[in-house]
């Protein structure tokens, strides 16, 4: 739903039909590990796998699993592991990764670039076994030579990770605290002095990326304006009382809005319980005769899918509690949502529907 909850509420959902799968299995896998959406287990056989798939799937409507066996010769892939038949692990990518990463000679921060050596060294001590691990920093060399980056300076950094990697960590508890932070845009002549200033006087300077040529060209597609976005929780308020309306739409706003109007307008014509199911402004504008302010609608959230506006427009209403809102008129949800309406209201960014 474009919110912070999103992972969380995916992560609680996955852990439930597994650990259910699990916990039911007449006969479970002898290992069993997720990680967001991938899961690795350990089986007998395909059909051992397989007879598992079919329980798991069969949990949920919602969700569908489907499984990838090892190869021929028993490696498979996990995440960026390659674990092998005889449990040895080493990095795995992709068939379509093209080794192509930062060039030496862009101009980016050298401490961006001199990251790049870091990760890639450290990722091959942290995943790789010993067999493993040899043609792994041999490929790594291959690949930031391919990139321009100077041998010295890769056999250097390559190095000091592998000492880094060594020595006890730090107790991060007696690291001192930078008093504030500051990003800038990145000059190749100007930020390296403007770091060693700001560590001097405890500031932690970090560099944003320049207007380049491509953001610029990439750009094709115009901002459409507010108040056609569909999807939306939106806000109409009275315009002399104050009280306000939370609604939902699947339309374009401004459709919606115009239905309002038209209500508004004909509001004499239809009985009080038309009038109350088809517009609560309406019913309010005629029942204590003040007008609405449509034009400062607000839009409160931007939904990506239709599906997610009921539980938005709940969140709305039992949390910002809008007066013109007919009572229990927010949509029925399941009530574990409850404890989380405020935190899905708090991730609101209302804004105008038309332009100020």
């Amino acid at each position: 739903m474009g919110s912070p909850l999103t992972v969380a509420l995916a992560e609680i959902r996955v852990t439930e039909i597994e650990t259910t799968a699990l916990l039911t299995s007449p006969d479970p896998p002898s290992f069993y590990r997720h990680f967001v959406d991938d899961g690795y287990g350990r089986f007998r056989d395909k059909d051992h796998a397989m007879s598992f798939l079919t329980l798991i799937n069969s949990l949920s409507d919602d969700l569908v699993y489907t499984i990838e066996h090892p190869a021929d010769n028993g490696s498979l892939p996990f995440l960026d592991i390659l674990i092998h038949g005889d449990n040895s692990t080493s990095v795995y990518r992709k068939p379509t990764h093209t080794d192509t990463y930062t060039n030496y000679e862009t101009s980016a921060p050298q401490s961006t670039k001199d990251a790049l050596i870091r990760s890639l060294t450290r990722r091959a001590y942290n995943i790789c076994s010993p067999k493993h691990l040899d043609n792994e920093l041999s490929h790594i060399r291959k690949i930031l030579i391919n990139n321009g980056y100077p041998h010295q300076r890769i056999d250097t950094l390559m190095h000091k990770t592998k000492d880094a990697l060594k020595r006890p960590k730090t107790d991060p508890s007696t690291a001192v605290e930078p008093v504030s932070k500051v990003s800038i845009p990145y000059f190749p002549n100007l930020s390296k002095p403007l770091r060693c200033i700001s560590r001097r006087h405890q500031v932690k300077l970090t560099f944003s990326s320049n207007l380049t040529l491509r953001n610029i060209l990439t750009k094709t597609k115009s901002t459409p304006k507010a108040i056609l976005t569909p999807n939306v929780i939106y806000e109409i308020p009275c315009g002399q009382c104050g009280a306000k309306y939370c609604g939902q739409t699947k339309r374009p706003l401004q459709k919606r809005l115009s239905e309002h109007q038209s209500f508004t307008r004909r509001a004499r014509d239809l009985s009080d319980t038309e009038l109350q199911y088809a517009s609560a402004v309406a019913h309010h504008s005629l029942t204590t005769g003040h007008a609405i302010d449509f034009e400062s609608t607000l839009i409160l959230h931007s939904a990506q899918h239709s599906s997610q506006l009921d539980i938005l427009e709940h969140a709305a209403i039992k949390v910002r509690k809008p007066a013109l809102n007919r009572l229990h008129s927010a949509p029925s949800i399941n009530p574990q949502w409850t404890p989380l309406l405020p935190t899905i209201e708090s991730t609101f960014k209302p804004h105008p529907a038309y332009p100020q």
